[in-house]
């Protein structure tokens, strides 16, 4: 089986809030089947992940503690996190508005840091639901790791394999 040293991954992450909004149904579960964390948790990702691989895994800020399990029981070992400010957005949450995304990179085997000189933090404004901003991709590109793969991608991209239940995936898990 091809191993990746890149892995980017949005998982349909699940919340317990299936009622929200004013229509009292906008939540993720309206928009995409979601999964249990302990599914996603037990994906076979060790297959295809290659002995020094690098995750970067997009997380909200209310799952951050479910993201940070994901990470660790994929193998990987957290090292920072990149923000994603979603501008012209008011956001959604029960506690604050959120407007921002966070994308988690973990490490495994022997990585050396990018020392990339870019920020940690993008701007751009928000995309449709789950949609995360091209930006995000081409900073992974810039660090040269390859191949690459895209976990629970919505769409093909060239120079990047691809898994998901709404496109025809590359690889089968």
């Amino acid at each position: 089986m091809k191993k990746y040293q890149v892995i980017y991954a949005d998982p349909p992450w699940k919340y317990n809030n299936k009622r929200t909004g004013g229509s009292m149904n906008s939540g993720a579960e309206s928009k995409y089947q979601t999964m249990d964390i302990e599914d996603i948790i037990q994906m076979p990702i060790s297959l295809i992940a290659d002995k020094d691989a690098v995750l970067f895994l997009w997380a909200t800020t209310p799952l951050l503690p479910d993201a940070l399990r994901v990470l660790s029981g994929w193998g990987f070992e957290y090292k920072t996190a990149i923000y994603w400010r979603k501008i012209m957005s008011l956001g959604m949450g029960f506690w604050f508005r959120g407007q921002v995304e966070l994308c988690l990179l973990g490490v495994k085997g022997k990585i050396k840091p990018f020392r990339l000189q870019k920020p940690n933090f993008i701007q751009t404004k928000a995309l449709r639901h789950s949609e995360k901003p091209e930006e995000m991709r081409q900073l992974i590109e810039l660090t040269g790791l390859q191949p690459r793969l895209e976990l629970f991608a919505r769409r093909k991209v060239d120079g990047w394999d691809a898994f998901g239940n709404e496109i025809e995936s590359d690889i089968e898990l």
